[in-house]
Parts: C-alpha cells; structure tokens; sequence
C-alpha cells in the first residue's frame, strides 16, 4: 500500500502527526495511570456515616418535619450523639437504628 492510500476502515490523520499504534494492556495501564493522578487532586469524600446532623438535617435526611425529631428526642426515643451547645447532634447511623427499630416514624 502506498503512503497516500489508506484502507476505507482506516480514519485519516494529519500528516503531521505520528501513528501510535497500542493494544488494550498498554490503554488499560494508562487510564489506571491518569486515574490515579484526578483522584490525588480532588478533595477526599466523605462517607455517608461522617459527620453530625442537625435536627433539621436529620428530619430532611429521614423525610419527617423538624418537629417529628424534635418529639422523638423529647421522649427519649431518638437519643442525639452529642450537643452543640443547646442544639443535638445526630449521626446517620444512629438515624439509620431508629428507623430499623421503629414502626412508627
């Protein structure tokens, strides 16, 4: 085959840069490659089970009204895991417990 020709199944490239030619070993290693770069300059991600919740964020993240969990830590039933100050503190895991323990949310 001639310089000029290519095959119809071959896409045309410019003249001016080189043909690379690579298997799927050497594709795999450089996406690993480029992954592992973008993953050391992004901000680490939290884990849904960090963190503390706010009354109003426990009631978004259970789907229930401020006051729901208001009257469930008011009757000792939904326990917070810790204050600050006046306002008590929910982790999801302990959301998650209720709501596996409690038939009537």
């Amino acid at each position: 085959m001639t310089p000029d020709r290519r095959q119809p199944s071959e896409p045309s490239m410019p003249a001016s840069l080189p043909a690379l030619r690579v298997d799927d070993r050497f594709v795999d290693r450089l996406a690993n490659a480029i992954t592992d770069r973008i993953a050391g300059r992004l901000p680490s991600q939290r884990s849904d089970d960090d963190g503390y919740l706010t009354p109003a964020a426990a009631a978004r993240y259970l789907g229930v009204t401020r006051k729901r969990i208001h009257d469930l830590n008011s009757s000792r039933r939904l326990v917070p895991d810790g204050h600050d100050g006046r306002t008590p503190l929910y982790r999801r895991q302990t959301l998650d417990t209720y709501v596996r323990g409690s038939p009537d949310l």
